[in-house]
C-alpha cells in the first residue's frame, strides 16, 4: 500500500502541468491518503543489523544479510515514516546475546523491550521474525606487541630532541591464532625520513602490515609520533676526577686532576645545568696485571637535562708514591 502511495505522491510531484485538472486531482489525491492513512493496517517492517561489541578474542561468523522482521498494527500515519526511512536493531553482544556451545544467540523474546522501543505507542508488535539468531564463533587468541617506529630525523643546524621520540599506543593488540601470533613480537611502521627539522614534530604513521599480519587482526592500523625539539647550546665544565677501588695500601699521584667535559642542552635548561651534576671516574682495577702509567677516565653521571655529553681528555696519567 505504502509502496504504491509513495510513487503515485512522487509523479503528482514531478510533473510541470499542474493546471485546473492538476490541481483537483492533488486535492483528491490528499483526500485519498488521508482516508488511506487514518486506517489501521498490519505490515511486516524489516530491520537492517547493527552489531555492536563483537568480542575480539572470538571470530564471530557474522552474516550481513541476516535482518529482523517484525510485524505490527498500526494507523497508517504511524508507519508511513518507515516506507522513506529503513529502521535499524543494534545487536550488542554484551548485553543482548548469550553464550552456548561455542554459539552466541540473540532471542527475541528477550529483546522484545528493546524492539517495542522503536516504535511510538500507537504501533503494536504482533511477531518478531526469525525468533532466534544464532552466531558461531572460533576462539582466538590476543597478543600485545610493541611498536617499533622507522623514521630517521635531520635536524637543522643548532636544533635537536630534548625527550625521546614518542609513540601513542606504544604497543597493539594482535588477533588470531596462537600459531600465527607466537611469531610476532612487534610491528613496524612505515618508514618516514624528516630533513631540516626546527619544529616539534607530530606525524601519523600506518603500521607496516606485513603478510603475516594480513592474516591477524590489528587492534591499530596507525601510530602517531612525536617529539619536543628545541634550540640547543653546548657548555663546558672542569669536573673532578674521581679513582675508584684504589688499594688502602697505595698512595698515587695523578694528572690531570680536572677534565673538562662538554655537553648539549637546550636553551631552556641551560641555566639549571651545574658542575656537580657530572662525575667523572677512573678505576684503578682496570691497570691490573698491565704496565700501564695511565687510567681511563670514565663519564658516569650526567643530569636527564643534558642530551650528550664526552670528555674532552681521554687519559690520566699516574705515578706510584712511596
Amino acid at each position: 500500500m505504502f509502496d504504491k502511495l509513495k510513487t503515485q505522491l512522487s509523479r503528482s510531484l514531478k510533473s510541470r502541468k499542474l493546471n485546473v485538472f492538476g490541481a483537483f486531482f492533488v486535492l483528491s489525491f490528499c483526500f485519498w491518503a488521508l482516508t488511506k492513512l487514518s486506517k489501521s493496517y498490519t505490515e511486516t517492517i524489516v530491520f537492517e543489523i547493527v552489531y555492536k561489541n563483537v568480542p575480539e578474542q572470538h571470530h564471530v561468523e557474522i552474516d550481513s544479510s541476516k535482518k529482523v522482521k517484525v510485524g505490527v498494527k498500526a494507523y497508517g500515519f504511524n508507519l508511513l515514516r518507515y516506507s522513506f526511512f529503513k529502521p535499524t536493531l543494534q545487536i550488542d553482544f554484551k548485553t543482548d546475546v548469550s553464550l552456548k556451545n561455542k554459539t552466541y544467540i540473540w532471542n527475541a523474546k528477550q529483546n522484545v523491550a528493546k524492539i517495542n522501543a522503536k516504535f511510538k505507542n500507537s504501533v503494536d508488535v504482533l511477531s518478531i521474525q526469525p525468533d532466534t539468531l544464532r552466531f558461531p564463533y572460533q576462539s582466538l587468541a590476543v597478543k600485545k606487541v610493541p611498536v617499533k617506529t622507522n623514521v630517521s630525523i635531520g635536524y637543522a643546524s643548532g636544533y635537536d630532541m630534548s625527550t625521546k621520540l614518542q609513540v601513542f599506543p606504544d604497543s597493539v593488540k594482535i588477533i588470531g591464532s596462537k600459531k600465527m601470533i607466537a611469531k610476532i613480537n612487534e610491528v613496524t611502521t612505515k618508514s618516514l625520513e624528516l630533513k631540516n627539522v626546527n619544529t616539534n614534530i607530530d606525524k601519523s604513521l600506518q603500521i607496516e602490515l606485513t603478510d603475516a599480519l594480513k592474516q591477524l587482526k590489528v587492534s591499530n592500523k596507525s601510530v602517531t609520533v612525536k617529539g619536543l625539539v628545541e634550540k640547543f647550546t653546548e657548555g663546558t665544565f672542569n669536573v673532578p676526577v674521581t679513582i675508584i677501588n684504589l688499594p688502602a695500601d697505595t698512595n698515587i699521584n695523578y694528572f690531570p686532576k680536572t677534565i673538562p667535559v662538554a655537553y648539549n642542552v637546550s636553551l631552556n635548561n641551560y641555566k639549571l645545568v651545574k658542575a656537580s651534576d657530572f662525575r667523572v671516574e677512573c678505576n684503578f682495577k682496570d691497570i691490573n696485571n698491565t704496565e700501564k702509567s695511565f687510567l681511563i677516565p670514565k663519564l658516569v653521571k650526567l643530569p636527564e637535562t643534558v642530551k650528550s655529553a664526552r670528555l674532552k681528555q681521554h687519559k690520566v696519567e699516574f705515578i706510584l708514591m712511596q
